[in-house]
């Protein structure tokens, strides 16, 4: 039984050797001469409250009513058109007492509070979803702030900071 132990373990022990060979790990790393993978450029925007535009269509629910601000970006080419993409992000203060906010990318929905009358003179307060997106094309990106009814969305009364990355390759 002894032997039948020993067999064993110098079996396995041969087994286990045979079957690895050794192997050379060299570390390779990626310089900024050598990396071919897309690049990264990232712009902000500041977009006050007399940027924006009022494209007004029929003042019917459904129509083209937006407020928009349109601004030149070089880094957004024919070949990013092609081969790469743009995204966006606007900065929400979530807590305006403690100054705090996030960045949300685009699109973004956010509840508006707006009061309104009824024809007997009565007050009541609705919420009204804005959404704010954005469209980009060769040498231009475009921020667009739509009410979700289709009517005209109310006057920008404050400055917005948006964030784009353009990613090419």
């Amino acid at each position: 039984m002894k032997h039948l132990k020993v067999f064993a373990a110098m079996l396995a022990i041969a087994a286990l050797s045979t079957g690895c060979t050794k192997e050379y790990i060299t570390e390779e790393y990626i310089t900024e001469e050598h990396y071919n993978g897309p690049q990264m450029l990232t712009h902000t925007y500041t977009v006050n409250a007399n940027d924006w535009e009022r494209r007004e269509g029929d003042i019917n629910p459904g129509e083209d009513n937006y407020l928009y601000a349109t601004f030149n970006n070089s880094d957004i080419t024919a070949d990013v058109e092609k081969n790469g993409t743009v995204v966006a992000e606007v900065w929400s203060i979530y807590n305006q007492e403690k100054n705090l906010g996030a960045w949300c990318p685009l699109p973004y929905a956010y509840p508006l509070m707006i009061e309104v009358q009824d024809e007997d003179g009565n007050t009541s307060t609705m919420i009204v979803p804005e959404n704010i997106r954005f469209e980009w094309e060769t040498g231009l990106v475009t921020f667009i702030i739509q009410d979700l009814d289709g009517f005209n969305p109310l006057e920008m009364n404050s400055t917005l900071t948006f964030r784009v990355t353009v990613f090419k390759d």
